[in-house]
């Protein structure tokens, strides 16, 4: 028992490192902005032509705490590249953690319940052949419109950063198509893997739709493995898997949580079709496994910050109670002490006077309780 407690410490311990080098990895790609005067960067209807434009690094401490008039790539990227993403629920509690997160980087977002229990988290749902994976997956697909670029397939446990996404697709045509992800093989069929998400292109969406529509979803039926035989159909579509590592052959959709990425076992990635190799400083996507952790995650690289340089943010708190209603000043001034002859240590003996007095005492804290701190 001891030693699953100490192994469970020392895991979390380094989550909480693995996840920092993220932040740190996270922040410096993003340090990087543009300014709207001189954005060269340009979207039309067919293409997201991604320039090499004109841009300046701008301090974090500046962009958080300084009015300025830049705007960092992300944003515009997340104005100009429309992203359906769809969750395949199995455990309706991470739902809510998922909305506070990462899906806020979405275009649109449409939870699809497989095999859980219904919201109450009472009632179990019935197994049956219209809610199997493959069936919910192909309708949902079926429904989609033409106004998104592209699709983010994801499960419940799965951390997705949209704004990697984004940068990752500018230069890719969505009219054409891509099927992108963390590409293993499985019975002779090439496909990505669910476990660490996958994207699709409103091209290959639309094709998808010119084969199948919600009638014909359920014509034959499987109860999982639906991004199998996703992947098998877009086979036969001719859309098959493509090599996703960065330009330094660093891995960016990842099937595991971050201590499995980096202290793999000797099998973990025996059906991958590409090499792995950890990490990209653009990675997309990784395991969560639970909502409370994406929460963890959130934090560290949306919120939490390493100071580099500046000195804009950099200030002393402003004092929020009038200098009238400090207690410390209103204590002084009952004994007819000024405050600005008062040392801390000197302050410390008054009060130490004040407590070798128990009626003394008694009488000041009877006038703490009354005091209005309002």
């Amino acid at each position: 028992m001891m030693v699953h407690f100490y192994t469970r410490i020392l895991a979390f311990v380094v989550g909480i490192i693995i996840g920092i080098l993220l932040a740190v990895k996270y922040r410096s790609y993003n340090n990087d902005v543009t300014s709207k005067r001189t954005i060269s960067t340009f979207y039309n209807t067919q293409r997201h032509e991604h320039q090499k434009s004109k841009s300046i690094p701008v301090p974090w401490d500046t962009l958080r705490y300084q009015k300025h008039n830049y705007l960092t790539e992300s944003h515009y990227l997340y104005n100009k590249i429309n992203v359906f993403c769809i969750i395949l629920v199995r455990k309706w509690k991470n739902v809510q953690a998922i909305k506070d997160t990462w899906s806020k980087g979405c275009t649109y977002v449409k939870f699809v319940e497989i095999f859980s229990r219904s919201s109450n988290n009472k009632t179990p749902l019935k197994r049956t052949k219209e809610n199997s994976s493959w069936v919910l997956l192909c309708s949902t697909l079926s429904d989609i419109g033409k106004d998104y670029h592209w699709v983010m397939v994801a499960n419940d446990n799965t951390f997705v950063i949209l704004e990697n996404l984004r940068y990752y697709v500018a230069d890719l045509d969505p009219s054409n198509k891509y099927y992108l992800g963390h590409a293993i093989t499985f019975w002779n069929t090439v496909y990505n893997s669910a476990e660490a998400g996958y994207v699709l292109s409103n091209g290959s969406v639309q094709a998808f739709k010119s084969k199948f529509n919600s009638s014909k979803c359920s014509t034959n039926t499987y109860w999982n493995r639906e991004d199998f035989y996703l992947g098998k159909y877009f086979s036969a579509l001719n859309i098959t898997p493509v090599d996703t590592r960065d330009s330094y052959g660093y891995s960016l959709f990842h099937p595991y949580n971050w201590y499995h990425v980096f202290f793999p076992g000797e099998n973990y990635y025996k059906n991958s079709v590409f090499p792995v190799k950890c990490c990209s400083n653009y990675t997309v996507s990784f395991q969560a496994i639970e909502g409370d952790r994406m929460y963890t995650y959130y934090y560290l690289l949306y919120i939490l910050q390493i100071f580099l340089e500046g000195k804009v943010g950099n200030q002393p708190i402003k004092d929020s109670v009038p200098e009238d209603k400090q207690v410390w000043k209103q204590f002084l001034k009952e004994r007819n002490i000024p405050k600005e002859n008062v040392s801390s240590a000197e302050y410390y003996r008054i009060w130490e006077d004040l407590i070798d007095d128990p009626n003394s005492f008694a009488v000041h804290m009877k006038k703490e309780m009354d005091f209005n701190y309002d």
